[in-house]
Order: C-alpha cells, then sequence, then structure tokens
C-alpha cells in the first residue's frame, strides 16, 4: 500500500506539471514575444508529461489489482462500458434526438437489419486535441471562474534594481585642465616665448639687454552654481529604494551638464568660424598652419555627430575610413591622427540638429576651470512641513585660456562631398 500511495503522490505532482505546462503553451499564443517553434516545443513537452503520466496510472492499476483491492463503483460502470463496445448484439441504437443532434459528425454503417446512425466523437473534444486546437487557431472558450484581477490584492510584486541610461557623450570637464584655486579673483601669469637673440659682444664692452617676454594673465572670477532636489519624508518611509543615493547621482550629473556648456561656450565664444568649403582639407589647415607643432601635438578634435557622421562616411586614397580606432585614444577614434571628441550637435552654441561644425585645439591649453570649492549636501527642514533636500554648490570659473590656438570650423555637405573627391591622406593616419 506505501508503494501504491508512493505511486500516487508521484501522479498528483506530474498532473499538477502537466497542468502548469499548459497554462504556459497556452499563454504563448498571445505573446508576440512567442515563435511557432516555441509553441511546437511547448506541444511536445506536454505529451512527454502525458506519456509519464499514463505509464504512472498503468502502474497503479498493476498493483491494486495485485493487492486485490475492491473495484469501486465508477471502475464498474468502465469495465461494463468496455464490455458492452465488445458485443457486437448489445449495441443501443441512438434516439432520434441523438439522430439529430450533429448530422455533421455522423456516419453511417450498416448491419443488417437496416441504416444506424453512431456518432463520432469529434477530435477537438478531446482534452489534449483540444488544447491543440487551441494553439493553432486561437479559438476561445467561455469560461467562468477566479481570474488573475480578483486574486490580485494577493499576488506579490517585485520591484527590479533601478537600470540607468548612460550618458552618451564623453564628459569635456575630464579633457580640459582644472585648477583649484583659494581666492574669489586672481590670474594665471603666462609667459610668451621670447623671439630674441643674443647679441655680438667684443672684450671689454657693455652686454646689451635682452627684451622681456611678455607675459599675459589668465584671470579668473568665480561665479556660484547651485542645484537641489527635494523629497518628502513620506517617500523616505513609504519606499524601500535608496532615494538619497538616486538623487545624490542626479546632482553629479547636474555638475556635468553644467561644466559641458560652460567649456563648449569658452571653446567658442570670440571665435570667428572657418566656413568651410573642404571639410578635411580645413582639418588639415587647422592642425598644420594655425598650430605652432608642439601645439599639433597635444591638438584634440571636437565635432558635432553630425560632423562625426559626415567624416565617417569618407575614406582616403588608400580606401581607409578617416575615423581610425585607437586604444590610446581616450574616445577610442582618431581622425588625422588626433583624438576624436564627439559631442551633441546643439552643444554649439546657436546650433541645431544636423549641423556639421568641428573645433580643433589643445583642450588643455585652451580652457581652464578655475574652482575653488564643490558641496554636496543633506538639508532638513524644521520637522514643520517634513522634507529633506539634497544640493550642490560650486564655485567655479570656466576661462578660455588661450583663444590663439582655437580654431572653428563650420562645415556643409558640400564641403564634405568636397573632401570625398580630393586626396585625404594624412601622415599621421598611417602610424
Amino acid at each position: 500500500m506505501n508503494k501504491i500511495a508512493e505511486l500516487k503522490g508521484d501522479l498528483a505532482t506530474k498532473q499538477q506539471v502537466l497542468n502548469d505546462k499548459k497554462i504556459e503553451v497556452r499563454a504563448f499564443v498571445d505573446d508576440a514575444d512567442k515563435t511557432t517553434d516555441e509553441v511546437k516545443a511547448g506541444m511536445s513537452d506536454i505529451k512527454d508529461k502525458e506519456a509519464e503520466i499514463e505509464k504512472l496510472k498503468e502502474e497503479i492499476a498493476v498493483l491494486e489489482q495485485a493487492a486485490g483491492l475492491e473495484t469501486t463503483e465508477e471502475d464498474a460502470d468502465e469495465k461494463e462500458t468496455e464490455q458492452r463496445a465488445d458485443d457486437p448484439d448489445n449495441v443501443e441504437e441512438p434516439s432520434d434526438d441523438e439522430l439529430g443532434a450533429d448530422e455533421d459528425t455522423d456516419t453511417e454503417t450498416r448491419n443488417g437489419e437496416g441504416i444506424m446512425k453512431v456518432n463520432v466523437v469529434d477530435a477537438k473534444n478531446t482534452t489534449e486535441q483540444a488544447f491543440e486546437t487551441f494553439l493553432k487557431t486561437g479559438e476561445k472558450r467561455d469560461v467562468t471562474g477566479l481570474a488573475l484581477s480578483d486574486g490580485a490584492v494577493i499576488i506579490p510584486e517585485t520591484i527590479l534594481p533601478a537600470e540607468h541610461e548612460e550618458n552618451q557623450f564623453p564628459r569635456l570637464g575630464q579633457l580640459i585642465r582644472n585648477v583649484t584655486v583659494k581666492t574669489t579673483t586672481g590670474k594665471l601669469p603666462v609667459f610668451d616665448n621670447t623671439k630674441d637673440t643674443l647679441k655680438a659682444h667684443t672684450e671689454y664692452s657693455a652686454t646689451a639687454v635682452n627684451k622681456a617676454s611678455t607675459i599675459t594673465p589668465v584671470k579668473w572670477d568665480l561665479q556660484t552654481y547651485t542645484g537641489a532636489y527635494v523629497f518628502s519624508q513620506e517617500l523616505i518611509s513609504d519606499s524601500a529604494y535608496d532615494w538619497q543615493g538616486e538623487l545624490q547621482g542626479q546632482l553629479i550629473e547636474l555638475r556635468d551638464n553644467t561644466d559641458d556648456g560652460l567649456i563648449m561656450t569658452a571653446l567658442t565664444t570670440g571665435i570667428t568660424p572657418v566656413v568651410s568649403e573642404d571639410f578635411v582639407a580645413d582639418l588639415k589647415t587647422a592642425l598644420n598652419v594655425n598650430l605652432k607643432p608642439a601645439d599639433k601635438k597635444k591638438a584634440s578634435i571636437v565635432l558635432s555627430q553630425s560632423a562625426y557622421n559626415a567624416l565617417d562616411q569618407i575614406k582616403d586614397d588608400m580606401g581607409r575610413p578617416m575615423l581610425q580606432p585607437s586604444i590610446a585614444s581616450a574616445t577610442g577614434e582618431l581622425v588625422l591622427g588626433k583624438q576624436v571628441i564627439v559631442v551633441e550637435d546643439t552643444l554649439f552654441p546657436k546650433a541645431k540638429e544636423g549641423d556639421i561644425n568641428a573645433i580643433v585645439a589643445p583642450l588643455k591649453k585652451a580652457v581652464i576651470n578655475f574652482k575653488l570649492a564643490e558641496i554636496t549636501g543633506q538639508f532638513q527642514d524644521t520637522h514643520d512641513i517634513w522634507y529633506k533636500q539634497l544640493g550642490i554648490f560650486l564655485r567655479e570659473n570656466v576661462v578660455q585660456a588661450r583663444k590663439d590656438v582655437i580654431i572653428n570650423i563650420k562645415g556643409s555637405q558640400e564641403a564634405v562631398n568636397a573632401s570625398a573627391g580630393s586626396n585625404t591622406t594624412d601622415g599621421d593616419t598611417a602610424k
């Protein structure tokens, strides 16, 4: 008896697994992401599970028969039905109502005494075939019972860890020079190169006095920038999410967005754009003529996204793309041998989507961010309103330090097309 009980327990478990699998596969029909192959695989799995259940039922029946268990009333009725089906003389004629119930599914047979109609089981009425038909045709059946909405109040809700969209462009604050200062105003003296030379000297004559180098001061005057997020005590009490950590991260994003705008303003203010007729040629001129060799070596090329796309369509006279990958570059790509920095089209002042703009400059020399303080903190009210505030306080001044090393190029699709038809090979790209 223990063996029979064990098998029956196993049978119940497998039956439940089968039912769950049918529900799962049935849901595939309304799921746009599920393919026909997944439905077929589910049906195959269902048939395997049904075969296992039938095998278990046969084992239980054999054990019960061996144990001499009494036949139940249901089993006796089933056995009597099977005996009647095996006895050809014991066939009941269907009533008139049964004959006319569904003539489309009846077949005719002759038994020597006349024509008798025998009902044939519709293939769609068996459990397995009806389920398969539903999967193929999407047939709907009216079922009355508890629905998902009825049990919604006790169905647990899971909130997965939050995901954050990655900033798509390099942060310019990491590419310029940052200087920490201790006063609100000040200046950074820059000595220019002297072009003077030594003079010829004769014995016992006076030594000629050389002209001192020009000193250009880079002045700063700190500005204050602030921002804050406010969140209620109710939000903190009723939510398990770390809202404070979330908002602290967004404060840093506010700072980076502010720096990007200030740096781009410093790179363009007072710089007359070169209206390009050959975009690549003008980039080369900026590097080879407008910048001295030492500045050229440290120069980077800032491109609007549309300018980047336009350059990426061009190949040099050796069939290589203008944009070359580089693991040595902080941004991962080079053009004309220089680091490429891609920014949004609209980050350029007064620019719109689709505009082709570029800046060529040694960024750490061209722009300096003088910074005195950066404070982030939490402020709490006096408990009459009940809220908290996270804020950021910046004291900084982003300054255009060297106007003479910044070249701003304004391009067009025609200028890019002109580049595509010219020799675009540069010595630096062959490295």
